[in-house]
């Protein structure tokens, strides 16, 4: 069914926007300020802050046996509006990477969540190889374990920016030590992989938050996922919120507001406090193209 969805606040790359999108069958035809002359039925969104789904990042499969896997995708992700997952599987050499996803994905693929798999190495085990069967499986992202400076500087850079090369898979930092050190290290990282020119995320990514714009577009997420626009998937979230000013306050902390509906590929996942668990929705997707956008 098309259908309009008018005088949205759409919050959209750290900008609110009044727009309007004309959608059909969970996808967006068009965005723009308003749809005069159309007469199909018309939704309004003034009351709410509009953004599009959460993407998280999740560290492999959940090991907690004494949770089902809908409590777990439920509280981890449906409730906090997110319904794409990047999921990381750890191997310690090349020949466990076949093995470690597909137990991903059998874990997601009966799942609500949209998903695409990355891999996480030790650095010992970073190797030329193992950077060109991954850009041969099509790998969006690689997370690189270490912990000591002295490592980074054992990796022949050059050669993997070659391996890498045209995929352009983004390297991403997993850092077990904090405070100083881990700071200490991260500097290490940055300065390392810009001289070399090679794809990376500068931080460490956490569980349970909202993956940035930034890193969407160097993984190449985004604009697959993670972004309302001409021709996507309708997947957005509703705000609800008590202040006065919400356009103003929302951007200064959109955490006082209230996740009120939450829809993605458009259908209802989140209504209120009622959640939806469609095992249909979720499927994995494929990135053909990391670092494109960034």
């Amino acid at each position: 069914m098309t259908y309009i969805i008018e005088n949205a606040n759409l919050y959209k790359q750290n900008q609110l926007i009044t727009t309007s999108l004309l959608v059909d069958n969970g996808k967006i035809l068009s965005v723009q300020p308003n749809f005069p002359k159309y007469l199909y039925m018309k939704m309004s969104a003034k009351d709410f802050i509009m953004t599009s789904t959460s993407v998280f990042y999740a560290d492999g499969v959940p090991q907690d046996k004494d949770t089902t896997i809908e409590q777990y995708m439920i509280s981890r992700y449906l409730a906090k509006g997110c319904t794409t997952v990047l999921v990381s599987a750890y191997i310690k050499n090349v020949n466990e990477l076949d093995q470690a996803i597909e137990e991903v994905r059998n874990f997601y693929k009966n799942s609500p969540l949209d998903y695409t798999i990355a891999v996480k190495i030790p650095i010992k085990d970073f190797t030329v190889p193992f950077v060109l069967k991954c850009k041969r499986k099509k790998i969006p992202a690689i997370f690189i374990e270490f912990n000591d400076k002295r490592e980074l500087y054992k990796i022949p850079w050059g050669w993997i920016r070659e391996a890498l090369f045209p995929y352009n898979s983004p390297l991403i930092p997993v850092i077990v030590n904090s405070g100083k050190e881990k700071e200490d290290l991260l500097q290490t990282w940055q300065s390392i992989l810009q001289r070399e020119k090679i794809p990376h995320i500068e931080e460490s990514l956490s569980e349970q938050t909202p993956l940035h714009l930034q890193v969407l577009k160097k993984i190449g997420i985004y604009p697959l996922k993670g972004y309302l626009q001409t021709g996507g998937e309708l997947s957005y979230n509703l705000y609800l919120s008590g202040n006065e000013h919400p356009v103003f306050s929302f951007m200064n902390d959109e955490r006082k507001f209230i996740l009120a509906v939450t829809v993605h590929k458009g259908k209802i996942v989140k209504a209120g406090e009622k959640i939806y668990y469609n095992l249909e929705n979720g499927e994995e997707f494929t990135i053909n193209r990391p670092s494109f956008f960034s």
